[in-house]
């Protein structure tokens, strides 16, 4: 057992998960949430639920089984490269598509050193990139959103002005993140993609380069800078994601 004098870091730990509900909003075509009392203490001496949602509600980690034919599912995916030195880049003025001049610009602005390494990683290299936005849902996923009688959230309607609005990656960004060696990019959007694409160009790029994806974290109240990020998506055997619980470590 860790005593705190021996535990392996030190500093403010931030849960940046989305937590999975019947307000979670999940995108359009995806299973609703459902999360149903099957026992009782009071019935049964014990309470259990029957759990029922999509692979890809709340914060999830996107395996490339995902948008691959040959891909790798998720309790396969190499842990490793879900925690480790992070960068959070503020996006959350910008609009659009992100490209590899913008993502490389705000990295210089930061000074953040050793991106580009050669074959060997260095020590301390900054191998995960989270990338926080406008949060178009956090206000939804905050405060409650009216459902359905299904339990699904209707983002149909929400979701027609969104695209233009919404920061995503555009190719270049994406095939500037597996330039630099990042591990993992996560993002507080639905989708690293633009939310009415439909060939997932950012996905398929990131993904067949074994760079991993985690999608709607909760990065309202994060600062830019640098941190320690830790995410372990659920091990579901053959599946092309997972919900995951997602920490951020500060440095103080």
């Amino acid at each position: 057992m860790f005593t705190p004098e021996k535990m392996p870091f030190t500093g403010k730990i931030m849960d940046i998960t989305v937590p999975i509900s019947s307000f979670t909003p999940i995108f359009p075509g995806d299973p609703a949430t459902s999360i149903e009392s099957t026992s009782t203490l009071e019935k049964d001496g014990c309470a259990v639920s029957r759990l029922s949602f999509g692979s890809h509600t709340g914060t999830h980690v996107d395996a490339p089984s995902h948008v691959l034919k040959d891909g790798i599912a998720v309790a396969d995916l190499n842990l490793e490269n879900l925690m480790g030195p992070a960068v959070v880049l503020d996006f959350s003025q910008r609009s659009g598509a992100l490209t590899d001049f913008i993502l490389d610009k705000a990295c210089n602005d930061l000074k953040i050193a050793e991106r580009v390494s050669t074959e060997d990683v260095p020590t301390g290299h900054v191998s995960i990139l989270l990338l926080k936005t406008k949060s178009c849902f956090q206000k939804e996923i905050n405060s409650g959103i009216s459902c359905l009688p299904t339990g699904e959230y209707d983002m149909r309607k929400d979701l027609e002005g969104l695209p233009e609005d919404s920061v995503y990656l555009d190719e270049g960004a994406a095939s500037w993140i597996v330039r630099n060696r990042f591990k993992t990019v996560g993002t507080d959007s639905l989708s690293v993609d633009s939310l009415s694409s439909e060939n997932l160009p950012a996905h398929h790029i990131l993904l067949s380069n074994n760079v991993n994806i985690v999608e709607c974290l909760d990065l309202s109240l994060v600062k830019e800078g640098t941190y320690f990020f830790l995410c372990l998506p659920l091990k579901i055997e053959g599946c092309d994601g997972a919900p995951a619980r997602a920490l951020l470590i500060s440095d103080s």
